[in-house]
């Protein structure tokens, strides 16, 4: 259903923007990312209307999505915190439409309009790249300049944390759209120019994020079905067995003393949700459960290789998206994320593009590993970035072939 006055080239341009300034807004202004995907899905919905169906190639991401919601929902029937709950699944509802619009569009797009949005992923991130780089090697230089206009405090190297994360994400439809329109040398660079400013930047989960995405792209170049079958089934079974593989880990205590203190304090998180998800194995302790977990705010002391640390047994959320659908919606969460992740890898196997089956395969790997190393899953600046990226990416690799609107 399209408005009275509808623009398509405001639909289109929306999602150009989005894209574009994706990476840019998430060095600046991270938490803008999600009024960011909102304002773009509604330049869309008053270009170009409500989607008139659900796309083949994302039924089961929406079905899927659609039950996470209901089921968060009626876990405030059980749930320790039955406001928040309610809040949170409203609230999901919304970025997740809003992301689905977005990828609607991105599935739309004619010819004119994929190389429009190939232009604003490669700029947008590109300049990123530029800034982090700058960043990185001047001690914060822009950051220290604005803060000091704003007489803010000064900044401190977890404040790009965020960006690294959307650079890791952007990266692959940027570094895609240089190929498809540029050839192998553009992408290259850009790929060489994303790893240097991870390595400065020092954020360690971002850059083995991208690293296990590059390997992924050139094993799913190389070997398409065999390496998709492999990330879908190992994610599946991670996903499913991630309690039993973190009571291993956090049981090795000659690994403690080997690996970074932080990461020790990691397993003691995953540890703490493992015991709270013992004692609700079957519906959890409801949506966004986890900042009210009993015990959460105790201090724990645990050995690492530079002593005995006291943290926090659980701040904030799991850094485990697994761990933290598992504990909050029992063990119908760790389906659907599964069933989310099986679906994803299902509609890369559509695109018979081996660049392209490649690149998505990259995205799709650097998503899973930064979502079971940091941040609470229902962040709304990361879902936000998930959604840009995934857009950007489908928007640009999709074939000549398939069919389009023309309204661009």
């Amino acid at each position: 259903m399209r408005l009275i006055g509808a623009s398509p080239q405001l639909a289109s341009g929306s999602l150009q923007l989005a894209v574009a300034f994706a990476l840019p807004l998430a060095i600046v202004a991270p938490l803008g990312l999600a009024p960011l995907l909102l304002a773009a899905a509604l330049g869309i919905l008053v270009g170009d209307g409500w989607p008139r169906r659900v796309h083949r190639h994302f039924a089961i991401a929406t079905a899927v999505l659609s039950l996470l919601v209901l089921w968060g929902a009626a876990s405030a029937l059980w749930s320790i915190d039955p406001e928040r709950s309610i809040s949170m699944s409203a609230r999901l509802a919304l970025t997740f439409a809003a992301g689905g619009v977005l990828l609607d569009k991105a599935l739309r797009l004619d010819r004119r309009g994929r190389r429009r949005l190939a232009a604003a992923a490669a700029i947008g991130t590109a300049v990123g790249v530029a800034v982090l780089l700058s960043e990185a090697m001047t001690d914060q230089v822009i950051l220290r300049l604005g803060r000091a206009l704003i007489e803010a405090r000064e900044p401190t190297p977890v404040m790009l944390n965020r960006a690294s994360t959307v650079l890791a994400l952007m990266i692959w439809p940027a570094a895609y759209a240089l190929y498809r329109f540029g050839g192998a040398v553009p992408p290259i660079v850009m790929l060489a120019a994303a790893f240097g400013a991870l390595a400065l930047l020092e954020n360690t989960t971002s850059f083995l994020a991208c690293l296990g995405g590059f390997a992924a792209l050139l094993a799913g170049i190389a070997m398409p079905r065999p390496v998709r079958r492999m990330v879908i089934a190992g994610s599946v079974v991670g996903i499913l067995a991630a309690p039993l593989v973190v009571s291993v880990l956090a049981g090795m205590e000659s690994l403690h003393l080997q690996i970074k203190p932080s990461a020790v304090h990691r397993l003691m998180i995953w540890q703490f949700t493992v015991d709270r998800i013992d004692e609700r194995p079957l519906l959890g302790w409801g949506l966004e459960a986890t900042r009210d977990l009993p015990g959460g705010d105790n201090e724990v002391a645990f050995a690492t290789r530079d002593g005995v640390w006291t943290r926090q047994a659980l701040p904030l959320h799991t850094h485990n998206a697994a761990l933290q659908l598992r504990v909050e919606l029992g063990i119908l969460g760790s389906v659907l994320l599964a069933l989310l992740v099986a679906g994803a890898g299902l509609a890369i196997g559509r695109v018979e593009n081996r660049v392209a089956h490649g690149t998505r395969l990259a995205l799709l790997v650097t998503l899973l590993t930064v979502s079971m190393g940091s941040y609470g899953v229902w962040q709304f600046w990361w879902l936000a970035a998930v959604a840009v990226s995934i857009a950007a990416l489908v928007g640009v690799g999709l074939p000549d072939s398939e069919e389009t609107d023309t309204s661009n």
